[in-house]
């Protein structure tokens, strides 16, 4: 989950999640380089963003407020669920199969 995401879900500023985030991996003693990334700005202009796997994300909110917490372990449950479902395959294409 990318940390733009986070501070939508969360209600906090983008920045403040980005100085969360490297306190935590500093904390985990992990380097940021693994996470680190680039979304666009609202002007197409490349901005600093972390990626984060599951773990981390809920170690990162874990810390804030319980209603940001289950927004957090919701939209991974949503992310999940797309993940498993797989592609999907349109209806007229199904009868094709046989």
């Amino acid at each position: 989950m990318s940390s733009r995401e986070i501070a939508e879900l969360t209600g906090k500023r983008h920045d403040h999640v980005l100085v969360d985030i490297r306190n935590m991996l500093d904390e985990l003693r992990m380097t940021s380089p693994e996470f680190s990334g680039h979304l666009p700005d609202a002007y197409g202009r490349p901005q600093v963003c972390f990626n984060l796997p599951k773990d981390l994300t809920i170690t990162l909110v874990s810390g804030y407020s319980v209603v940001m917490r289950h927004r957090i372990v919701t939209r991974w449950s949503e992310l999940e669920a797309k993940q498993s479902a797989g592609p999907s395959v349109p209806t007229s294409f199904r009868s094709l199969k046989g």
